[in-house]
């Protein structure tokens, strides 16, 4: 009898949870070892955008590590890259701040992939009040999501 499949997961990781994994290349975060297991596990889809590949690149700079630039091509490399629709842009866009247009492309296309945002962004807070999008803080996922 063989075991039981694994569910998949999706997931789109927030820029700050890069951020939180690269900004001390010197030690090993728990946030590190969840973006690590969460490239390393088979069962676990990343979805993003344009967006935010191009501001954890920005960051990559801003905390420039050789650890943080392996990171960073391995999560590109894992990541499904989704056009943002109108019509889910339009659906999260209430609520967000205006000016939080980046936000809200993230909250859209995890709404399109039906995937789990793992951020410690307040301003997620009321789409996941809403439930339109469902919202994990990072240490919710650390202890969610299990080295296999």
């Amino acid at each position: 009898m063989s075991a039981p499949a694994r569910t998949s997961q999706k997931f789109l990781l927030d820029n700050n949870v890069f951020i939180a994994a690269i900004k001390n290349p010197l030690k090993t975060s728990s946030t590190l070892k969840l973006i690590v297991n969460c490239i390393k596990d088979d069962s676990i889809e990343l979805v993003g955008n344009e967006y935010i590949i191009e501001e954890m690149q920005k960051y990559q700079e801003v905390y420039a590590s050789p650890s943080a630039s392996l990171l960073l091509s391995m999560l590109i490399a894992k990541t499904k890259i989704v056009a943002t629709r109108d019509e889910s842009v339009l659906k999260c866009k209430p609520y967000f701040p205006v000016e939080e247009i980046i936000d809200i492309l993230h909250a859209a296309t995890a709404l399109q992939e039906n995937a789990t945002i793992i951020t410690n962004d307040k301003h997620f807070e009321g789409i996941k009040r809403k439930s339109l999008v469902q919202v994990w803080s990072i240490t919710d996922a650390i202890n969610k999501i299990r080295s296999t």
